[in-house]
């Protein structure tokens, strides 16, 4: 139930004891006092709903904060392996960031977990496993970086890496189990006051019409008031049912088709019998885009100049006989347009259109419902964005824009494994930039980064959607093609790099000249089965290519 609701039912239940007689009897009195008595226990059971809605968001963050600091020691474990074993100072700096991130949130939890013992305790021992943790991802580090690679000293400091590992997940599924059973409490409590609250007002209802029934014009006064209260509460327990079920799925979604499928669904639940929907900036910021909706028809898309509520960022109501409309608004009656806002960052708006006239109390009542609905949209789907973004840096390349070595090796077992079984041919080329240590000698770092990032602009514009194009490290580049043969592998290579050699590239003023690149094909099953098999072979071809003379692709 939201906060004008809770208001506006307060404001009525006194009036069920309100009765113009000119004679008040014990009746009369007995009823006055058992509204009262029964207004004073809502009260105190909407007060203990509040205090408990306010712990049951107090034990979300705790979870998240849990999830956020798990999910930075991956990030700094997984950019430590990388920066070991490529020497890519993109990694280190990816390491550092994650490592900076870990304190501030410990720090958090240590905050929000004051109030109990047992996850102090928890949260003790998990620093000290955190510090040795980080402390090892330092030490492969240092001594990558002092003695260079060791396959043997890394193995072993891995090894004991990944127990401490262990022990720290171990230690945060238990403080994320016993939050969670805090989580189930909570609920149970918010429940419980619940229905204490419907048995309180039913019950002081039922006791007020038998006691009031004598008089046939105050029974009937309260019959009517009883029906409406109950028709309030009814609306307002299924809103909160709706709200409570909408936002776990958006919490559980994984992808933002499925949150917005989820949208549709529950805005045309809690907005039944108006036209609505949710609106997104486009990342230009330059047009709002529908995400979810409900309703009638309604506009696909408009410019955020079109909508008053995100000119001024705050929410807009217009009437029929308003003097400021929203353009984008095609509503008959009136019009409600929501900022959806999280983290300090305007995302979109929530614009709900009424077809039919309504009184102020039912407007502002859909009004601060909207308000509600907003508020858990706009924070579901910031995280829902943040983990989007944070798997995307996971995989991907920040140089080139193409799939980082990891996700590489991932992918070729997988597909190797998809060849095996349906006895499909596969391809993997292996591309290296001729000369690149001259771009870099001549006209600096900064070109050499330019040059790389073209070509892997010129891999994701020539290759299919069902290609992997991977940046390997350094200036070598691998290509993974499923369900292609030696010779279109040998035909592909040689567009790109005829595609490569077509390029004038210029950084700055200064004319870089020609970029050749020399590429070695390996093809399943001719050049083994498993994926150093290929990895080899196509090396093995690529190293002939520049011994010939380089710019040319050769088959392993």
């Amino acid at each position: 139930m939201n906060s004008f609701q809770r208001l506006n039912l307060q404001a009525q239940l006194p009036q069920l004891g309100r009765v113009r007689v000119k004679r008040v009897d014990v009746l009369f009195i007995s009823a006055l006092l058992l509204l009262t008595i029964m207004l004073f226990v809502s009260y105190q059971i909407k007060t203990r709903l509040a205090d408990s809605n306010r712990w049951t968001a107090h034990t979300y963050t705790v979870l998240e904060r849990l999830d956020d600091l798990h999910g930075f020691l991956l990030e700094a474990q997984s950019a430590r392996r990388a920066y070991v074993l490529t020497r890519n100072k993109q990694y280190k700096l990816h390491y550092q960031f994650s490592a900076e991130k870990i304190p501030p949130v410990v720090a958090t939890l240590r905050e929000l977990t004051r109030d109990n013992t047992v996850q102090q305790q928890r949260l003790v021992k998990l620093g000290y496993m955190i510090d040795r943790k980080m402390h090892i991802l330092q030490t492969s580090i240092d001594v990558m970086e002092k003695e260079g690679y060791n396959a043997a000293v890394q193995a072993q400091i891995t090894e004991e890496g990944s127990v401490v590992m262990s022990m720290i997940a171990l230690d945060i599924n238990k403080m994320k189990d016993h939050e969670e059973n805090l989580l189930k409490e909570r609920r149970a409590a918010e429940q419980t006051s619940v229905l204490y609250l419907l048995v309180v007002v039913w019950g002081g209802i039922l006791a007020a019409m038998l006691m009031l029934s004598l008089t046939y014009l105050v029974a009937r006064r309260e019959a009517v008031t009883h029906a409406r209260l109950a028709g309030a509460l009814e609306s307002s327990n299924r809103d909160i049912r709706n709200l409570s079920e909408m936002t776990q799925f958006l919490q559980s979604s994984g992808t933002l088709a499925e949150a917005h499928d989820i949208l549709s669904r529950y805005g045309a639940r809690i907005f039944s019998g108006d036209s609505g929907g949710i609106y997104l900036l486009n990342p230009s910021k330059n047009l709002v885009v529908e995400a979810a909706g409900w309703g009638g028809a309604h506009t696909d898309q408009f410019g955020p100049e079109q909508c008053w509520g995100l000119r001024l960022g705050q929410p807009h109501i217009a009437t029929a006989d308003a003097d400021v409309r929203c353009p984008h608004c095609d509503a008959i009656s009136a019009s409600i347009c929501i900022p959806l806002a999280a983290q300090h960052e305007t995302m979109g708006v929530l614009h709900i259109g009424l077809t039919s006239p309504v009184s102020v109390a039912a407007l502002e009542e859909k009004h601060q419902m909207a308000v509600t609905f907003a508020e858990q949209v706009a924070l579901a789907l910031r995280n829902l964005l943040l983990r989007e973004q944070l798997k995307e840096l996971s995989i991907r390349d920040p140089l080139t824009a193409l799939l980082n070595r990891r996700f590489m090796e991932e992918s070729i077992q997988k597909e190797l494994a998809r060849a095996t079984r349906k006895k499909l041919p596969l391809c993997l080329v292996m591309m290296d930039v001729d000369h690149f240590k001259n771009f870099n000698d001549t006209f600096g770092h900064e070109a050499g980064d330019y040059v790389l990032k073209e070509f892997g602009h010129i891999l994701n514009t020539l290759t299919r959607e069902s290609d992997i194009a991977c940046r390997f490290g350094g200036e070598e580049f691998i290509l993974i093609m499923p369900e292609t043969s030696r010779s279109l592998a040998l035909e592909k290579a040689n567009t790109i790099r005829e595609g490569i050699k077509g390029l004038q590239l210029a950084f700055g003023k200064q004319q870089l000249g020609k970029v050749t690149i020399s590429a070695g094909v390996a093809s399943f099953p001719e050049n083994g089965d498993a994926f150093e098999h290929l990895l080899g072979a196509a090396d093995t071809a690529l190293y002939r290519a520049k011994s010939l003379g380089r710019d040319r692709v050769e088959v392993g």
